[in-house]
């Protein structure tokens, strides 16, 4: 057992790099996370003293503070993974640790180990990240993957004209090998500076023997101390850069019927959940188009006043209610499921669940787990999808989802 003592004191995390504490609650087999906010400059590290992942029921407003980690096929009456913030550091930089919340108190023993190994570890000396780019699969099976994939689209598309339901999300993945030189920390050091508007993390699932690396740009459920409640409608996707590699202006972007109609689904879907629970007072912002890595999308925002509402249980109820959203699953919910139960062809795993910190300074704020790479037995797995309806054309879905894994690949490529 933890002693409940809290220490706060910086003293002993500091001098430390987020690579070094990293790396050293890595090879302790100590579940950890590391995320930053979009729009923050603050990078948060937790790590689990605990010898297994705590699984439990994600009533938000009950959890003491921790990072939840959750699946695709979660159903609200399931647990999801919950690792326990014993303890959470903050810093301003890569370097510059600015606090330091430790539960199990500076004298516990697994604490001391942490301590030792992480000021033994030196990351200048360590080998450069490297991915091998070289497919694990042939050109011919990429082929062939390619093919099934646009075979799915049009089966979806046939689907929906047959009035099944009226959007689908469907989803591939894409094998690479990684070095056992890789430095995941440094990795996600990266991406948060690529990606400012997005929520970065990185997460060690030591039982599963997997690691998570990602770059989110749409939030599920946030609920803060003040007591507001928001989510976001986030579908339409157009390249955000010319061949070139120049930055398109917002002001250029021009949104295609196909992608209103998609964008306009997801959010009818959010307004639906709130008639459920009888919720009237809340404010729609948008849509607007929003920069994700070389991505445009459009956004809506939603926010409620659960303090004016009376309501602090929001948070949770909508979860349930949101999961799977209709921006990773389709619409109407309960079809579109079983069309990707029946025809995806793969396990979802983690990608496109929720991830996040859970009251941290008494904030609670979910992402869906998209722009992610799985790294597991020498494999990096990387998952996108894309949202089809009857408009849909199957060779330009499957560009749109190897845009989308080329967010994370180029930062990875670049041998960090």
């Amino acid at each position: 057992m933890l002693s409940v003592e809290t220490s706060t004191s910086l003293s002993v995390f500091e001098g430390l790099q987020i690579q070094q504490l990293w790396a050293a609650a890595r090879q302790l087999g100590f579940p950890s996370a590391l995320w930053r906010l979009p729009h923050t400059n603050e990078i948060k590290l937790l790590i689990s003293l605990r010898e297994e992942i705590r699984k439990c029921q994600p009533e938000l407003e009950k959890l003491s503070p921790g990072f939840i980690v959750s699946s695709f096929h979660w159903k609200d009456d399931q647990d999801v993974l919950f690792l326990e913030g014993d303890i959470i550091l903050t810093f301003g930089s890569e370097t510059q640790l600015k606090d330091a919340i430790n539960t199990a108190g500076e004298e516990h023993s697994e604490v001391k180990r942490l301590l030792k190994l992480a000021g033994e570890i030196d990351v200048n000396e360590t080998a450069p990240t490297s991915v091998n780019t070289t497919s694990l699969v042939t050109e011919v099976d990429n082929f062939d993957s390619r093919q099934r994939f646009e075979r799915t689209v049009e089966l979806a598309v046939s689907a929906i004209r047959q009035k099944q339901f009226k959007k689908v999300v469907l989803s591939r993945s894409k094998d690479l090998l990684f070095s056992e030189n890789f430095q995941p920390a440094k990795a996600f050091c990266e991406l948060s500076k690529l990606y400012p508007h997005a929520f970065v993390s990185l997460v060690n699932l030591p039982e599963l023997n997997e690691m998570w690396l990602g770059a989110s740009p749409e939030l599920l459920v946030e609920q803060d101390a003040q007591g507001i409640f928001r989510t976001m409608s986030l579908a339409g996707t157009q390249r955000a850069r010319t061949a070139p590699g120049e930055l398109i202006p917002k002001y250029e972007i021009r949104w295609g019927e196909k992608e209103i109609e998609e964008h306009a689904l997801v959010s009818r879907y959010i307004v639906e959940c709130f008639k459920k629970i009888r919720l009237r007072e809340y404010t729609e912002t948008g849509p607007k188009t929003v920069l994700a890595g070389n991505l445009y999308h459009l956004r809506t925002d939603f926010e409620v006043d659960t303090d004016s509402a009376n309501f602090p249980e929001l948070g949770s109820v909508m979860l349930k209610l949101l999961h799977p959203t209709s921006a990773v699953c389709g619409v109407p919910k309960e079809p579109s499921l079983q069309f990707l139960l029946d025809v995806e062809g793969y396990d979802r795993s983690f990608y496109s669940g929720f991830i996040g910190p859970a009251q941290i300074a008494e904030t609670t704020s979910l992402y869906v787990n998209l722009r992610t790479v799985r790294f597991k037995d020498g494999k990096a797995t990387f998952f996108a999808g894309a949202g089809i309806t009857e408009d849909s054309i199957p060779s330009e879905e499957w560009e749109e989802t190897e845009l989308k894994c080329d967010t994370l690949l180029k930062v990875i490529e670049r041998g960090l």
